[in-house]
């Protein structure tokens, strides 16, 4: 009767360290979303501002959105190598 109190104790407390390691991992899964949505927001701060100076340097706005794509395109492409 005592091993089978201890074989319940250890599988309680098995349960509990698991239990505790899936929160503290679902918690980092959480702070990466929030940091690769920050990243996400920040191009497109600098997307946004790219668009706005080329307006400033006289573009249009079809030029100006046109210039920001091709930009954009082109720093997203993965070389050959």
């Amino acid at each position: 009767m005592a091993n089978s109190k201890e074989l319940i104790e250890q599988v309680m407390e098995l349960h509990k360290k698991q239990t505790e390691e899936m929160k503290a991992l679902e918690e980092q899964h959480e702070e990466m979303k929030a940091l690769k949505v920050e990243k996400y927001d920040e191009v497109a701060v600098e997307l946004h501002n790219m668009y706005d100076s080329y307006i400033k340097a006289g573009f249009t706005k079809e030029q100006a959105w046109k210039l920001t794509e091709i930009v954009f395109t082109n720093s997203t492409k993965k070389g050959i190598f």
